[in-house]
């Protein structure tokens, strides 16, 4: 069991993960809008409340005989509630349940859970225009039911009573949570506000006990859990450390597909899911979430090599081979996704190889709480982005030009098109093109006058300022970086030492 942690620790890991204390605890959002954009929150959530009441009103049952329902009421609270009130809407939203039921409880719970994450506030919860998850797309006409079931059977109301147990469930998780992310961006030594993006998990108690189901939509990934018989600690970890090592594939795409020779040993693997076998990028990062897990394990090294060895047999194939590395990275005092490449680099593929035809593949692996993730969803010039900056800092600048030229194609993303010029206007700094480097950096300005791309380039404008010998126009563009609020630290720090050296220069 997991102890609670101390204050100190709490303040350490909000500093890491630059989270308010209330919203990592849990403290419940209005209903009308659920909580912020930030990262790494555990909470509740009023859309996916209103959607499972009113699949339960309309005959979702499964788990209803789970001794948990009796541990924590509110489920039978809630059903007993509903059927005492009189909701016009509710033969339509049976019969609209009825025809959309899946061959399966997990299935069919799953669509509810994805609507509810990607649906609007009450008491619409419109769908967002654009494409939708599938499993959404199959629901049509759901927002507009539930948002008369919502009004007619006065969900707000109810959310309002649960509250209280609704706190008191989390309190039971939440020192178990907190302890699971603080060990993996220890691990990982992961930055505050990674990439903007948001980590956030969902505890319901109107679902079938033991679920855990993962979602990443764009930017955002979510984790849904309800109450378990047995801790799910280790799932989510893993889904928060696919969170951080999935944009790390899209960057790094070269290096991977180098090693995909060895993609024909997990398709022979008969446990492997196909959502592996049909993406060796997200296999790729599975395995080495497998890796970081054996890392993790208490108990010994024969307790890791056990784990190492059972993921190989599942047809993890790269566990083994990762599970050998990262003893380096953890030497050394790079960040996880600055190490990334050089860990990926050194995967020898022959040696692999011979390793792989020793391994004997097990026939089915047991069943687990977690399903495979759906396969990442990004925009193409967020791809090509990411493509072209991994390939600039692998020292590829020819291949990187190229896709970051393509971004123009793909978008009109002002805010895009201004990381495609300022990623081109370190090509041309690196070839000592100043001239187009100038140009192309006033354009990420007038892109992304705001952000630490346009703080960076006032200080690239300032040094080529310096290089043609115009001392103060280079003063004027050090400070207009100190001027910009999302200027980096480490661009402040640049550009603070750029005006004292100038400054020191033009006394003498």
């Amino acid at each position: 069991m997991i102890r609670r942690p101390s204050l100190l620790i709490l303040c350490i890991l909000l500093l890491l993960i630059g989270q308010p204390a209330g919203a990592l605890l849990g403290f419940a959002a209005p209903f009308k809008g659920d909580s912020g954009p930030g990262e790494n929150e555990f909470s509740v959530s009023a859309i996916l409340f209103s959607t499972l009441a009113a699949i339960n009103a309309a005959g979702y049952d499964a788990g209803m005989d789970s001794p948990l329902n009796a541990r924590y009421k509110v489920r039978s609270q809630i059903r007993a509630a509903l059927a005492s009130r009189k909701i016009p809407c509710l033969p339509e939203l049976r019969e609209f349940y009825k025809e959309h039921k899946k061959p399966s409880d997990t299935a069919d719970l799953s669509q509810y859970i994805s609507f509810a994450l990607v649906a609007g506030d009450a008491p619409n919860f419109q769908l967002p225009a654009g494409e939708l998850p599938p499993d959404v797309q199959s629901l049509t006409g759901f927002s507009e039911l539930l948002a008369r079931f919502y009004k007619e059977a006065d969900i707000e109301s109810l959310w309002n009573r649960s509250q209280g147990a609704y706190q008191a469930a989390m309190a039971e998780y939440q020192d178990a949570v907190i302890g699971t992310l603080f060990e993996a961006n220890g691990y990982l030594r992961n930055p505050s506000r990674y990439l903007g993006r948001r980590f956030q998990i969902y505890l319901d108690l109107l679902a079938a006990p033991d679920q855990v189901q993962v979602r990443n939509y764009r930017d955002d990934y979510f984790v849904v859990i309800t109450p378990t018989s047995t801790p799910v600690v280790d799932e989510i970890r893993d889904a928060y450390l696919a969170y951080l090592l999935d944009p790390l594939t899209f960057k790094y795409s070269e290096i991977i597909k180098e090693k995909k020779p060895l993609q024909k040993f997990a398709d022979e693997a008969p446990a492997l899911d196909l959502a592996y076998k049909d993406d060796f990028s997200l296999l790729v990062t599975k395995c080495l979430i497998k890796a970081i897990d054996s890392r993790l394990i208490h108990g010994g090294p024969d307790k890791r090599q056990a784990f190492v060895d059972e993921a190989m047999r599942e047809g993890f194939i790269l566990t083994a081979a990762f599970a050998d590395l990262l003893p380096a990275y953890e030497k050394q005092q790079d960040s996880f996704r600055l190490y990334y490449p050089d860990l990926l680099s050194a995967v020898d593929i022959g040696k692999e190889q011979k390793r792989l035809k020793k391994v004997q593949f097990l026939a089915s692996a047991p069943t687990r709480v977690i399903a495979p993730p759906a396969k990442i969803q990004i925009d193409p010039a967020d791809e090509s982005l990411q493509t072209a900056e991994g390939l600039y800092e692998q020292h590829d600048l020819d291949n990187a030009r190229k896709i970051f030229k393509r971004v123009f194609e793909q978008t009109g993303d002002k805010a895009k098109q201004g990381r495609a010029y300022y990623g081109l206007a370190l090509i041309d700094l690196q070839e000592k093109h100043w001239d187009e480097a100038q140009d192309l950096l006033q354009r990420a300005i007038a892109a992304n006058p705001a952000s630490s791309i346009g703080a960076w380039s006032h200080y690239y404008l300032g040094q080529l300022a310096l290089k043609a010998g115009d001392s103060d126009r280079a003063a004027a563009q050090f400070k207009l970086t100190l001027a910009i609020d999302g200027a980096s630290a480490k661009a402040r720090e640049a550009a603070e030492r750029a005006l004292q050296s100038n400054s020191g220069e033009q006394k003498q």
